[in-house]
């Protein structure tokens, strides 16, 4: 089970690693926008539409890496503190919180595969036509595949929760 754990661990990487290059090519696209914009008074055409689609993008590659490192928002000094005063109510929490992790991806996955599907068959296009566009599939799978993982990832965590609450119980 662990080596199963230590392949998804690579897999929540190479997405996050993928955002964060991703995040490196906005950063000089938006540079070079800017450049061209004031030197030659001539912005480079589709960098709104595509910084405006990469931000969803990236979010959903690097969702799952914050959650698996602990970086996810949530209320730390409450939770933090139940887990070493109250572990049983602390895992009780935080289980709750991985469970509603579970749910929201759950229904986030639910409504956009067949967006996602819709926007394949029907190979529809974001941005102004003559101007600039962009296919929309890649970035509503983006958003399937990093919904997924997040899923699995508050799963893996519920699971953690759930066996420390066995542990507890047993020592009790």
């Amino acid at each position: 089970m662990s080596s199963i754990g230590s392949f998804f661990d690579k897999i929540i990487a190479i997405l996050n690693a993928i955002g964060t290059g991703w995040i490196f090519v906005m950063m000089m696209m938006i540079v070079a926008d800017v450049f061209f914009r004031f030197v030659f008074n001539s912005p480079i055409r589709g960098v709104p539409l595509i910084i405006t689609m990469s931000i969803i993008a990236i979010v959903f590659l690097q969702l799952a890496d914050a959650l698996r490192a602990g970086r996810l928002t949530r209320s730390d000094m409450l939770i933090g503190s139940l887990l070493t005063k109250r572990p049983l109510i602390g895992y009780s929490m935080q289980g709750i919180f991985h469970l509603a992790g579970v749910f929201i991806m759950s229904v986030l996955l639910w409504y956009s595969v067949p967006f996602m599907l819709k926007a394949w068959r029907l190979n529809s296009y974001d941005g102004t036509d003559g101007e600039f566009t962009l296919p929309e599939w890649p970035v509503k799978a983006v958003i399937v595949v990093g919904a997924i993982v997040c899923a699995i990832q508050f799963l893996r965590h519920l699971l953690r929760d759930i066996d420390a609450l066995r542990k507890l119980e047993k020592s009790s």
